[in-house]
């Protein structure tokens, strides 16, 4: 019998038609719905939300039709026909409203409230889970199960609030909070009070207090908070961060911060300073990283900045033996007076080094004035 694992291990490989096939051949209607929905996370296709409405034609039940309608709300969410889902999310509560006790209204409530968060609808979920607590703290009184049931709501709702790219996360952790509290939970309860307070300092005070983080080498926390930044603020520490994971010897993790800081810079509606940049990249330079120097040659707007940039990484892959590499670059070099210096440098005709003339910046220009180690 083909299981929701076999459905994940498909997708893992990236053969989301196989994951598609396994999917739809699960038997139970409620557990191939979410399976599907798996897959449509990842391969968000109108085939995958076909089979997801057929199958929800065959779901019984009224607690598995709450859960089953939010699902396919959502994914109604991934293809961006919103009035789709907001239908199936509203009868998913009138589902999950209608059933006969507190606890059971609560958990479906829960469900549903997760699956609006995958929506990207924060401020509908944030009611949801609010609601779902009272109604089972209702039916609390001295049943384990009503207290095992909120603490894995209140779970849920951390869970959530650690997705949320914005301040609506902080609703979410305090509510979570409460929870934990309520329950005498009380190491939970202080991560989360610790966290809250944390984020409250980055949305006050910003940079700093993330910058703080990295050089304390507190990367998961700086990690964690660093999506409470505005997005131009965001991509430059991550790309402060993926420096200091290059010098501390944890490339993969470097290369993946850069890579999203990448993607920060250029898709969003914005660009850094170029002296940032600058000096990023040769922080980067000095620790012997090439590629990335190079790539954010390409970010650098002032063709003078550029230009240094990359003359200063074309001399280095001439340091490294790589000539035809370096002449590659610095054929590409826009400023023909620091072309010509560069490629001399790599040619031999000069000592390659800053020594021979390449200057680290060109002072005076604003935000280019900064030193390499600004």
């Amino acid at each position: 019998m083909v299981s929701v694992e076999a459905v994940k291990e498909r997708i893992k490989i990236g053969d989301f038609k196989g994951a598609l096939e396994k999917a739809s051949s699960i038997p139970n209607p409620l557990r191939r719905i979410l399976a599907l929905s798996l897959v449509m996370t990842e391969f968000p296709r109108e085939e995958v939300l076909s089979e997801m409405l057929e199958s929800l034609e065959k779901v019984s039940g009224t607690y598995e039709k709450a859960i089953a309608y939010s699902l396919v709300g959502r994914a109604f969410y991934l293809l961006n026909r919103e009035e789709g889902g907001s239908f199936y999310f509203e009868r998913a509560v009138s589902f999950a409203k209608s059933l006969p006790s507190p606890m059971l209204r609560g958990e479906a409530l829960a469900g549903i409230a997760r699956n609006l968060v995958l929506a990207d609808r924060y401020s509908d979920a944030y009611i949801l889970f609010a609601e779902a607590v009272d109604e089972i703290q209702r039916s609390r009184g001295l049943s384990s199960r009503a207290l095992e049931t909120l603490r894995r709501v209140a779970r849920l709702i951390e869970k959530s609030a650690d997705e949320i790219p914005n301040e609506k996360a902080l609703a979410f952790y305090k509510l979570a909070r409460d929870i934990y509290d309520s329950l005498f939970f009380k190491l939970q309860a202080k991560h989360l009070a610790e966290k809250i307070a944390l984020i409250e300092s980055v949305l006050k005070k910003g940079r700093p207090v993330v910058a703080e983080l990295i050089e304390k080498g507190d990367i998961e926390r700086a990690i964690e908070v660093m999506r409470f930044l505005p997005l131009e603020e965001r991509a430059v520490e991550m790309l402060h961060l993926s420096y200091w994971l290059f010098l501390h010897e944890r490339p993969y993790l470097a290369r993946k911060v850069f890579n999203e800081a990448l993607d920060l810079i250029l898709i969003g509606k914005f660009r850094p300073m170029d002296g940032e940049i600058f000096s990023i990249a040769m922080r980067l330079l000095k620790i012997g990283r090439l590629e990335e120097p190079l790539i954010l040659a390409g970010v650098v707007r002032d063709a003078g900045l550029a230009s240094e940039l990359l003359g200063e990484v074309a001399v280095a892959y001439a340091r490294r033996g790589e000539l035809a590499k370096a002449r590659s670059i610095a054929e590409g070099i826009r400023d023909e007076s620091v072309k010509r210096r560069v490629l001399k440098a790599v040619e031999g005709d000069e000592d390659v080094g800053h020594e021979q003339g390449l200057p680290l910046t060109r002072g005076g220009e604003g935000d280019r004035a900064l030193s390499e180690d600004d």
